[in-house]
C-alpha cells in the first residue's frame, strides 16, 4: 500500500484522542475520515504531515517525503493577505528556489487549471470562500505533492458550493492521480468524491471500506446513526410490514433508512400518517406503526395526515449491536 497507518495512538495528557488507528491508502486513492467535530480528525491529519508525533504506531509512505512532501491545506487556507492570488500559489516554489521562469510556467498552469487566470493580481480579501480554497489548494498542488492532506474542505463554503466543489475536488484528484487523505464532517460530500472511507467515533475508526460498504453495511448501530437517520423496527413490528421476503424475523429488529421506506395509499394499511413536514428537495413523514414512529423521506406529498398506508422495505440494515 502507498499509504499504511498502523495503530496510531495519541493523548495529550490524560486525554486520549486516538486510539489505535488503522487504515490504508492505495497510490491514487481519495481516502476520507469522517467524523463529528471532536473526535480526532485534524490531530490525525496533522500526524500523516508530520506535524505531530505519534505516541505509538506508525505511519509509513511509499514516496520520498523529502523530496514530495506531504501537504497540508488547512480548513482556513491560511492564505497570505499581502500576497496576490499569483505570489500565494508561486511561494511554495520561490522557497524550494526554483528558476523564476520554471515558476512563472508551474503558477500560470495552475490558476487556468483552477479557473484562477483571472485572479492572479487579486488578494485574497477580493475572493469568494470558494476561490480561495482553490488558491489554497492550487498553492498545495504547485509543488507537485506526493500526499495531499485536506482539513475539513466544505467548512467553509456554503450549501450549494459544497456538491460542486465536491466534483472538482474528486477531478483534479483522479486527473493528477493523487493520494489524498480528506477530514471532514460533511457526510454527502464525502460519499460523492471518496474511494473509501473512515468512520470516526471517539477518537478510533469504527469502520474502514468503500463508500457503498459502509453506507449499506454499517458494522453497527452507532455507525448507522451516525450516517443518516435510521429506523429501528423491533421483530414484533415486521409482520405488519412488506420487508421483501424477510422468514421469520422472531424478535430480531432491522435498521431502515428513512429514504428506503415506501408508503402506499391503503384503507387497510398498517400506518397512519402522524406528521408531514416539507423540507424542500424531499417530504418527511412520520408514520405511525403500532408502538413506534418511522420517518420516511420522499419526493412526493401524496398523502395527508391521518391517511392509513401500507409500508413496504425496499432496503434494510441488520442490526448489529455496539
Amino acid at each position: 500500500m502507498f499509504l499504511t497507518v498502523e495503530g496510531v495512538n495519541k493523548c495529550y495528557g490524560s486525554l486520549s484522542v486516538l486510539d489505535d488507528i488503522s487504515f490504508t491508502a492505495a497510490e491514487g486513492e481519495l481516502v476520507s475520515i469522517v467524523g463529528p467535530s471532536g473526535a480526532g480528525k485534524t490531530t490525525l491529519l496533522k500526524i500523516l504531515a508530520g506535524l505531530e508525533e505519534t505516541d505509538a504506531g506508525m505511519v509509513r509512505c511509499q514516496a520520498d517525503l523529502d523530496r514530495n512532501p506531504a501537504i497540508l491545506v488547512f480548513q482556513d487556507y491560511l492564505l497570505f493577505p499581502t500576497m496576490t492570488v499569483f505570489d500565494n500559489v508561486a511561494f511554495g516554489l520561490r522557497c524550494r528556489k526554483v528558476a523564476k521562469r520554471s515558476i512563472g510556467r508551474r503558477v500560470a498552469d495552475m490558476l487556468a487549471y483552477f479557473q484562477l487566470r483571472q485572479k492572479a493580481d487579486f488578494y485574497p480579501a477580493q475572493l469568494s470562500a470558494g476561490q480561495q480554497q482553490r488558491v489554497a489548494l492550487a498553492r498545495a498542488m504547485v509543488v507537485e505533492p506526493s500526499l495531499l492532506l485536506l482539513d475539513e474542505p466544505f467548512a467553509n463554503l456554503d450549501r450549494n458550493l459544497k456538491a460542486e466543489t465536491a466534483e472538482f475536488i474528486r477531478s483534479f484528484q483522479q486527473e493528477y492521480t493523487i493520494t489524498t487523505i480528506s477530514v471532514t464532517h460533511d457526510l454527502q460530500e464525502a460519499f460523492m468524491m471518496s474511494d473509501k472511507i473512515g468512520i470516526m467515533l471517539g477518537g478510533s475508526i469504527c469502520q474502514f471500506d468503500t463508500v457503498e460498504s459502509v453506507y449499506n453495511r454499517p458494522v453497527s448501530r452507532h455507525v448507522a446513526g451516525f450516517l443518516g437517520h435510521v429506523n429501528i423496527i423491533p421483530g414484533h413490528c415486521l409482520q405488519e410490514v412488506d420487508t421483501k421476503g424477510i422468514q421469520d424475523p422472531g424478535e430480531r429488529a432491522i435498521g431502515v433508512r428513512a429514504e428506503a421506506i415506501e408508503l402506499c395509499a391503503d384503507a387497510s394499511g398498517s400506518g397512519v400518517i402522524a406528521d408531514i413536514v416539507f423540507a424542500g428537495h424531499f417530504v418527511i413523514y412520520r408514520v405511525q406503526l403500532r408502538d413506534i414512529v418511522l420517518r420516511v423521506y420522499s419526493f412526493s406529498c401524496d398523502h395527508g395526515v391521518g391517511d392509513r398506508v401500507s409500508i413496504r422495505i425496499k432496503q434494510y440494515i441488520p442490526m448489529k449491536e455496539d
